[in-house]
């Protein structure tokens, strides 16, 4: 058992009996919207266009806060122009 779930169980053995009907039905509303958050996930058709998008998304990657912005135009143009001198 995790130190999360003790400690839950701590906390449920701390409230007044009246108390524990409110937990319970609050957890079985969780445990049944967990349940059909799955269902409808596993139900959504995946199409060419979302893989497509997935697969963009797994190429991102964070820029440095330190880029400078002027120094990258110039080399990239430098690159693609070469020099027109």
């Amino acid at each position: 058992m995790t130190a999360l779930r003790r400690e839950a169980i701590q906390l449920v053995e701390q409230m007044p009996e009246d108390q524990v009907t409110h937990i319970i039905q609050y957890i079985r509303s969780l445990i049944e919207q967990n349940t059909s958050d799955e269902n409808a996930f596993h139900n959504v058709e995946v199409t060419p266009k979302m893989t497509a998008f997935w697969e963009l998304e797994e190429m991102l990657v964070p820029i440095s806060q330190d880029l400078d912005y002027k120094k990258e135009l110039a080399e990239a143009r430098d690159e693609k122009y070469g020099n027109l001198n």
